[in-house]
């Protein structure tokens, strides 16, 4: 079967547009791969990242590393960063003194802690300019007044959505209440009594300025800060309660999301390989009818197996890829009325560029606004 680009094209840009029902937006790691400044993507993807961890470890750590890329090559192809933090976490969380799989307790939690302060310095990077695809959902957001709050769910653990709205002046909240070291309050989260012009920002993999004190609490810190271990990417193990609190609290802040009447998501650069995301989708969707995905996909529908999967037995996830798409559970090709004869918003940019149509083509160049200092 086919399914008709232009409708599906309209339909995005009415959800984008309407002002009733929850909207939120699910950014993945695809997102800042469409930001160049010289041709380069400004953060590499999962794959990029895991190369600067294995080329960036050193000492015991490295042993620690390319011993459980052995021992992880033969389970996945290839190992990525969060395979590896996954298997270390795993290996952490078995009780006993004794080695496991010959690695020490001590030296499993230290190189955990060396990879995601590996991982922090390598994110921490500024912007380029002011007109890039996430000060488009800054103005987007900004322009908007809506009966629900905005909500942005995302896998990233980058700054680069926070410098955009901090330099639309978007006011937002992410979970953390403070002011010098501020820390997560799950009460806050749960009760969500900020007014509707709040964009709520979740951050679902953690963050490069979040960490765990040597006393077990969650804060948001300066990057700058190095006394603390970097709080990025759930294990979803009985491992430290306290680094559990965020991931859990915020997954379920997406599930409450699609339990909502008429909730809509719409996301771009998940690619819908985390398992454990994907039970929260598919799981929500399914108890609630009325709730929908539309899932912009970068390049060809054939490559997310995953995604497709899900999508063929969930009837309210809708994937819309260069080539073709899954709407209502039925892949097709698109079928074209227009000049135009694929699906372009899978690009961020050009999800960007839409955003910016839809708010008459504001920019902060264009309203005086100056970016904000790194």
């Amino acid at each position: 079967m086919e399914h008709e680009l232009d409708r599906h094209n309209e339909y995005l840009r009415a959800a984008l547009q309407q002002d009733r029902r929850p909207l939120g937006l699910f950014l993945g790691a695809g997102t800042p791969m469409s930001v160049r400044p010289k041709g380069v993507p400004i953060i590499p993807d999962i794959a990029g990242l895991t190369t600067v961890v294995r080329a960036g470890v050193t000492g015991a750590s490295r042993d620690v590393v390319e011993d459980a890329f052995a021992q992880l090559d033969s389970t996945y192809n290839p190992v990525t960063l969060e395979n590896l933090l996954d298997y270390l976490r795993r290996l952490a969380a078995i009780p006993g003194t004794a080695d496991v799989r010959g690695f020490s307790n001590s030296a499993v939690l230290t190189a955990d802690a060396e990879i995601c302060a590996l991982v922090r310095d390598h994110l921490e990077v500024t912007l380029p300019g002011i007109d890039t695809a996430y000060h488009a959902i800054a103005l987007w957001a900004q322009a908007a007044k809506r009966h629900a709050p905005m909500e942005v769910f995302t896998t990233n653990y980058d700054l680069l959505l926070e410098q955009a709205l901090e330099a639309a002046n978007v006011p937002y909240f992410d979970g953390f209440v403070g002011s010098h070291r501020p820390s997560f309050d799950i009460h806050a989260v749960e009760e969500d009594e900020l007014p509707n012009r709040w964009v709520r920002l979740w951050k679902l993999h953690g963050s490069i300025n979040w960490a765990t004190s040597s006393g077990g609490d969650v804060l948001r810190c300066p990057t700058t800060d190095k006394s603390d271990r970097v709080l990025i990417y759930p294990s979803h193990l009985k491992y430290e309660q306290s680094r559990r609190l965020p991931y859990l609290a915020l997954l379920d802040r997406l599930r409450g999301f699609l339990r909502r009447p008429s909730s809509v998501i719409v996301s771009c650069g998940f690619s819908y390989r985390d398992e454990h995301i994907n039970e929260v989708i598919g799981q929500a969707l399914r108890s609630n009818p009325t709730a929908s995905v539309q899932a912009l996909l970068f390049g060809q529908l054939e490559q997310y197996s995953e995604a497709l999967a899900l999508a063929r037995r969930t009837p309210n996830l809708s994937l819309l890829a260069e080539d073709a798409a899954v709407v209502g559970t039925q892949t097709g090709d698109w079928a074209t009325t227009s000049t135009v004869s694929t699906f372009p918003y899978g690009n961020f940019s050009a999800l960007g560029d839409l955003l910016r149509e839809l708010v008459g083509g504001a920019s902060l160049s264009s309203l005086h606004t100056s970016a904000p200092t790194p």
